[in-house]
């Protein structure tokens, strides 16, 4: 058998038949394994992974494909090229060529001074899995796995099942209220994109859709990173034009509320990138999509089963009556190596039988990233600076909060059409713009979670170019609670506003937009007649600094003493409150305002 390896996917229509055509003879055949899928992945991803093709002939004839890739930071770990998009991985051959190939493909791999090889998502019934462990061994390398993920799905079957899967699904309770709050909305309908000129506008509302879903629930999607949203692209237009790609919308009186990014690929359907809109999640769009596509799949005789993939989300459960398993194989050359991973492996087996010990486990895991990016960005000594002043204050600590007002007296700004209200979209975008901005991404998911909330409404300030350059919030004065110092503010005056969670991204810092927003912000206020207050921490120089150059006035503060648990929270005058300063250079400017009215405004 002759290997040929090659550094990138070449675009030849003869591989990609040929490749195909194994795909079709496969016991699993996947979209995952197509010509079109690995070319996509490798036009994705180029910029950080290095493509590593094996193409295994006998004679001239193609028996065995393996798209696998290195990262370049890592040269002698290899893993399948489409293992971070692809819900099943394997080895490309009809099932009975599948022992020869691994071994053509291992013995290229040992020569190649790779030392290790991580197959994942494999399904549990792949000939790879049967083969491996003996070929494995004859070229010296360990072999450890484990369950990967249980996939369910939906198992259509003849006439007769089909029948009793359409009454079960009619009579699923919790399904029908769900599709009735949602037709209660407007006419329910669900269209189909599979031609290439359809599918650019359903994927950029995908994307989004995406990425404020995750930020909601307090995470970052995928799709933020470049290189995932242009793998999406070359895979629409790859599968588009070879007829495998089915995208679904769900519509509300011809408004788009939810979609699957999908696939038709002989005779399976897949739920692959499913995805709503949030402000419809109360009427869970999402699972209406996906029972209405189960009722539509049991209709169509051509199909076999409907995917619904990786995931352990629980609407799933209410719908799949078969699993299907994967396995994660990682290939280890030397003993120490694979003690490291069997020892990895059994951890990970561990946290999935033992759930609090999973929790345990990953909680261990976030703190020592977390320490480890500290270092990263602060250094070492300022790191451990850190972590002493933290345990003093566990101790014993007082902070100091200072409220400013706006002056009712001054002529602001008149209201700047670039500060806007806050929206989901402005989020997504800012997610897009940052995504390599840990902490304006950790902001922004904080921002996401208030859409939910009524208490408080969000702006944005924008530059020339329409980019989302400040953040800010405004909620009510009475009662607004500082969560530095945990304590709340007297009634005052129902009309009176806070401006609080003020944000500026890394890479617009130091150009006044702080100072800008919160002017804009202040004006805005007073057009509608209400008072506008904002406040800084005493040790926050640049946060006093913007809001001293914003125009607005020091009032008083509040300063919160700790001892041994204990807090004590008591309100200082602006006459008394200067004395304490100068600090950081802001003294000469608090003390020059004005306090002719302290006490009325204090009051």
């Amino acid at each position: 058998m002759r290997v040929t390896v090659l550094k990138e996917i070449p675009e030849d229509p003869a591989l990609s038949e040929a490749w195909n055509t194994l795909v079709l003879a496969m016991d699993n055949p996947e979209v995952f394994l197509t010509y079109q899928w690995a070319l996509a992945a490798s036009r994705g991803f180029r910029l950080h992974l290095s493509t590593m093709l094996f193409l295994m002939y006998d004679f001239d004839q193609l028996v065995g494909v393996a798209a696998l890739a290195v990262d370049p930071k890592a040269p002698r770990s290899a893993f399948f090229l489409t293992s971070s998009t692809a819900d099943y991985c394997d080895i490309v051959s009809s099932p009975a060529n599948r022992k020869t190939v691994l071994l053509a493909l291992l013995e290229e791999i040992k020569n190649l001074g790779i030392s290790d090889v991580v197959f994942a998502n494999v399904p549990s019934n792949s000939a790879t899995l049967q083969e491996l462990p003996r070929v494995a061994g004859s070229h010296r390398f360990y072999v450890t796995s484990r369950t990967s993920y249980n996939c369910g799905v939906v198992q259509l079957g003849g006439e007769e099942q089909r029948e009793t899967l359409l009454q079960s699904l009619a009579s699923k309770g919790r399904e029908k209220r769900a599709l009735k709050r949602l037709t209660n909305l407007g006419a329910v309908k669900v269209i189909h994109f599979t031609e290439p000129e359809q599918i650019g506008t359903s994927l950029e509302s995908i994307v989004s859709a995406q990425i404020s879903r995750f930020l909601a629930s307090n995470r970052v999607s995928p799709l933020v990173g470049s290189e995932r949203r242009t793998f999406l692209r070359h895979l629409s237009d790859l599968l588009a034009h070879s007829g495998w790609l089915k995208i679904s919308q769900l519509e509300i009186d011809g408004r788009p509320v939810a979609w699957n990014y999908g696939f038709r690929f002989g005779g399976s359907w897949f739920w692959y990138l499913p995805t709503f809109q949030m402000e419809y999640e109360h009427v869970s769009p999402g699972s209406c999509l996906l029972r209405l596509l189960v009722e539509e799949g049991a209709k169509d005789a051509s199909l076999q089963w409907l995917d619904l993939g990786l995931g352990d989300e629980p609407y799933k459960d209410r719908f799949a009556n078969k699993i299907r398993q994967t396995r994660y194989v990682h290939l280890s050359r030397g003993l120490p190596r694979h003690v490291v991973s069997a020892v990895r492996e059994m951890l990970s087996s561990t946290a999935v039988r033992f759930p609090s010990f999973g929790d345990k486990l990953r909680d261990v895991r976030t703190f020592c990233q977390g320490v480890a990016n500290h270092v990263h960005e602060a250094g070492l000594s300022a790191t451990a600076r850190a972590s002493i002043r933290r345990a003093a204050r566990s101790l014993a600590s007082r902070d100091e909060v200072l409220l400013f007002e706006a002056p009712k007296a001054a002529v602001l700004d008149e209201f700047d059409p670039q500060l806007l209200p806050l929206t989901r979209e402005h989020l997504v975008e800012a997610t897009i713009l940052n995504a390599g901005d840990a902490q304006t991404l950790r902001y922004l998911m904080r921002c996401a979670k208030r859409f939910s909330h009524r208490d408080a409404s969000g702006f944005l300030l924008q530059d020339a170019e329409g980019r989302p350059v400040h953040f800010l919030w405004i909620s009510n004065y009475d009662g607004f609670r500082f969560s530095e110092i945990d304590h709340a503010l007297e009634p005052s005056s129902t009309s009176a506003a806070m401006i609080f969670d003020c944000w500026t991204p890394s890479a617009d810092r130091g150009r006044g937009h702080y100072a800008t927003a919160i002017r804009q912000a202040a004006a805005h206020l007073q057009r509608e007649n209400r008072a506008a207050w904002i406040f800084s921490g005493a040790t926050n120089a640049s946060s006093l600094k913007g809001i001293l150059k914003a125009g607005f006035i020091y009032r008083f503060s509040l300063v919160c003493r700790r001892s041994f648990g204990r807090a004590v929270t008591t309100r200082q005058l602006a006459t008394a409150a200067v004395s304490s300063y100068p600090k950081r250079g802001v003294s000469c400017d608090i003390v020059s305002a004005k306090h002719d009215d302290v006490a009325r405004h204090s009051a």
